[in-house]
C-alpha cells in the first residue's frame, strides 16, 4: 500500500467528533469491513468511480466520452478496463457519475483548513483524522499532525484500533503492557495525538470476525495499553465509542463484557452512536452489492443500551454531548 494516501471528504464545521467545533479529514482506506458501514467508500486505499442511478437522466454522454470505450450504457462499465481517467465524470450535467479518492498534500489541506482556525480557537476545537484508517498512513498522518499541532490545533483521531503498536522490548523479554513503552511509525504519529476516539464494536472474536472483519485481540489489546498510558499522561486522551447495531453490537452480552473490559482498564465513560442505514445507497454506488437488512434502532432500544451500560457503571454520552 503506498505511503501516500487518498482521501474522500474534508467536512468543516463538526460537532460530533471531538471536542469543540471541528474539521475532519477522511482518510481512504480501511482494514476492518464493518457489515454496518455507513462510509464504504473509505474501504478501498485506491479511486473508485461511482453512479449515483436516481440522478442519471439517461443523456448518455458518459458512453460517448469513454476513451476505452468500455462504458456500455449509464452506469455499466468494465471495471477491470477502466483506467480511472473519469472523462466520463467529467462530462455528466447531472452528477450522477463521481468518483471518491483524491490527493491532498499536507501543505495544501493546512491550507484548507487554517479558514476554520479562529472557530477552532474560540471553541477549543481542532481537526480530526478519520476515515477509514489514518494508521494506515502513519508517515502521512504524522507529518499532517505535527503540522497542525505547531500552529496551535487540537488533533483528535478517530480509530478503528486495529493497527501494530512496535514495543521497544528485546524479543523473548517479559512484556508488561502497563510498562511497556512503543516505537515506530504509528507510535511517533500517534504519540503526538490529543485525543483518540477508539471505536469498540463487536467483543466476541468469532463474532467479530464474522461482522466486523478481524480478530478482536488487537484491539483489546491496543485499548489496553493506550489506556495505561493515558493514566500515566504518556500518551494521548482515550474516549471510547460503541455503534448500537440492532442484534449485532446494542446485545445485552456485548454491551455488558465491553462495559467490564474498559472498567478492568480504568476507563468509566463511552459514547454510544445510534446506527443509520445511509451506507445502503452507497454501496449501490460503488457496485457492492451487499443488502444489510439491518433495522432502525428504536428510541427504546437506544435508551435500554445506555441502561445496561450505566447499571455497569459506565456513563454514557451520545454523540456531541460528551463532558470532554
Amino acid at each position: 500500500m503506498k505511503n501516500e494516501p487518498l482521501f474522500f471528504s474534508i467536512q468543516n464545521f463538526c460537532l460530533q467528533d471531538g471536542p469543540g467545533i471541528r474539521s475532519i479529514v477522511f482518510f481512504k482506506g480501511c482494514p476492518l469491513r464493518c457489515v454496518w458501514c455507513h462510509n464504504p467508500e473509505s474501504w478501498s486505499p485506491h479511486q473508485q468511480l461511482a453512479y449515483k442511478q436516481h440522478l442519471c437522466i439517461k443523456c448518455g454522454k458518459c458512453v460517448e466520452v469513454c476513451p476505452e470505450g468500455i462504458m456500455d450504457s449509464p452506469g455499466k462499465w468494465d471495471l477491470k478496463k477502466c483506467t480511472l481517467c473519469f472523462k466520463c465524470v467529467e462530462n455528466c450535467p447531472s452528477e450522477a457519475l463521481i468518483y471518491f479518492g483524491f490527493n491532498k498534500s499536507v501543505e495544501s489541506i493546512l491550507d484548507e483548513l487554517r479558514p476554520e482556525y479562529t472557530y477552532f480557537k474560540n471553541s477549543n476545537g481542532g481537526v480530526t483524522l478519520s476515515g477509514g484508517e489514518a494508521t494506515l498512513f502513519a508517515d502521512y498522518a504524522g507529518r499532517l499532525t505535527k503540522a497542525l499541532k505547531s500552529e496551535g490545533v487540537n488533533v483528535a483521531l478517530e480509530s478503528c484500533g486495529h493497527f501494530k503498536l512496535e514495543n521497544k522490548q528485546s524479543k523473548g523479554e517479559k512484556n508488561d503492557s502497563d510498562d511497556c513503552c512503543f516505537h515506530g511509525r504509528v507510535w511517533e504519529f500517534i504519540s503526538q495525538l490529543d485525543l483518540i476516539l477508539f471505536d469498540v464494536k463487536v467483543f466476541d472474536n468469532d463474532a467479530s470476525r464474522k461482522l466486523v472483519g478481524v480478530n478482536n485481540e488487537n484491539i483489546k489489546k491496543n485499548l489496553r495499553s493506550l489506556s495505561s498510558l493515558m493514566k500515566k499522561n504518556a500518551g494521548p486522551r482515550i474516549w471510547p465509542r460503541l455503534p448500537l447495531i440492532p442484534t449485532m453490537t446494542n446485545t445485552k452480552e456485548n454491551l455488558s463484557k465491553w462495559a467490564n473490559f474498559l472498567l478492568e482498564i480504568g476507563i468509566n465513560r463511552i459514547t454510544v452512536i445510534p446506527y443509520h442505514n445511509l451506507g445502503e445507497s452507497k454501496r449501490t454506488w460503488i457496485g457492492i452489492d451487499i443488502k444489510n437488512d439491518i433495522p432502525d434502532l428504536t428510541d427504546d432500544d437506544h435508551e435500554a443500551a445506555k441502561k445496561i451500560l450505566n447499571q455497569e457503571g459506565i456513563t454514557c454520552y451520545s454523540p456531541g454531548e460528551e463532558d470532554w
